[in-house]
């Protein structure tokens, strides 16, 4: 009767068969490793909105692979940055200074606070010119006082083609802060 293999020893005579990964492979596991850490710190970090979220978390990689992550993570938080969503900005940029020490980082996040700034009076500034104009026609057409209250200018048509008008060159401009903040 001839000899009985057990699982373990079919398995590792398999796996010798498949030969060693190459030093290519290798490295490519090991970024996909830290690319998915990265983004699992990231997104822990923006749900959590604790700073404390981040340190945990990298004292758990190993040291080898930290400045890999952080530069994922980084890229990952300024890839969540969106014009259109102000109120984020602030906690993005609070974990992306947390990640990186480096001072171009705030100087760029500066830009961006800045772009925002300048975005919010744009919009709000077209608003206000959508806003004048609808009093005017109702006026024109003998309607005001009580009859009226504020327009509801995402009602009126036309807005949101209007603000995606105003929202495209800031759009340009912070997908080029974005890429200044991932190098």
């Amino acid at each position: 009767m001839g000899d009985i293999k057990s699982a373990w020893e079919i398995a590792q005579e398999k796996a010798s068969k498949l030969g060693k990964l190459s030093a290519t492979e290798r490295e490519q596991q090991r970024q996909d490793k830290c690319r998915l850490a990265a983004e699992a710190l990231a997104d822990k970090f923006l749900s959590r909105q604790d700073i404390g979220v981040i340190k945990e978390d990298l004292s758990k990689q190993e040291a080898a692979d930290r400045a890999l992550i952080v530069k994922l993570a980084i890229r990952q938080l300024s890839q969540s940055i969106d014009i259109r969503y102000p109120d984020t900005l602030a906690i993005i940029s609070q974990g992306i200074l947390a990640l990186s020490n480096a001072a171009d980082i705030k100087k760029e996040l500066d830009e961006t606070k800045s772009l925002f700034e300048e975005y919010a009076l744009a919009e709000e500034k077209e608003r206000h010119d959508i806003e004048e104009a609808g009093s005017q026609l109702l006026h024109q057409m003998r309607i005001s006082g009580s009859a009226i209250g504020r327009l509801n200018i995402r009602a009126i048509e036309g807005w949101q083609q209007r603000l995606d008008q105003i929202t495209k060159p800031f759009g340009t401009r912070l997908d080029a802060l974005k890429r200044q903040l991932q190098s």
